[in-house]
């Protein structure tokens, strides 16, 4: 099986049936040990995302995983993104998306105190200045989107996936063994239908 670890940040898994793909090399200073480890993984590919197509055959994937990549991207670049994965997927290919999940923003925010941060988030960063969790990741200035299950769920259908009621767990295994972040999460997958 072959997965695409879609805007992979520092978790980069190593192996043959990995891809990681991100923009890091804007990112990491040129000689810095940070940069130097990752010009020395072989399975890394560095890419702007929304600049283009992936750098990928159609059909090469069985698995794409994205954590939390789409809140970086307003609507229309995000379902183009969602498009470019569904294209470099085999047909039953699945894409596992997870973002901040508003909702649960909402359902904890009576709580949401620096000291709770732990608990709700899994944070361990009590003494940021910055009072509530809420403004912290769900309003981070480098997010463009908002999140709710229906809003994920609009993306996919809108960028040509179905959204299956169980997924094979060949697939789903290696994906979310790279999910991050879990407690605040929304997470979504969407199958590649095998007729498109």
């Amino acid at each position: 099986m072959k997965f695409l670890n879609l805007g992979c940040g520092g978790t980069r898994p190593q192996g043959d049936e990995w891809v990681n793909l991100d923009d890091l090399w804007s990112q990491l200073t040129p000689g810095t040990p940070a940069r130097q480890n990752l010009d020395a993984e072989t399975n890394y590919v560095n890419h702007e995302l929304g600049y283009g197509p992936l750098p990928f055959r159609p059909d090469t994937f069985d698995g794409v995983i994205a954590s939390h990549v789409f809140e970086h991207f307003d609507a229309q670049l995000g379902v183009y993104i969602m498009r470019l994965c569904h294209a470099v997927l085999k047909p039953g290919g699945v894409l596992l998306v997870s973002v901040p999940d508003a909702s649960y923003f909402r359902k904890v925010y009576p709580d949401d105190r620096n000291e709770n941060w732990p608990t709700l988030f899994g944070v361990s960063d009590p003494k940021n200045p910055i009072p509530t969790f809420f403004e912290a990741a769900l309003w981070f200035e480098q997010h463009k989107m908002i999140f709710t299950e229906d809003a994920l769920w609009a993306y996919l259908i809108r960028a040509g996936f179905e959204i299956p009621a169980q997924v094979d767990a060949a697939v789903m295994g290696p994906l979310s063994g790279l999910l991050n972040r879990r407690e605040f999460s929304l997470v979504m997958a969407g199958i590649k239908s095998d007729s498109k």
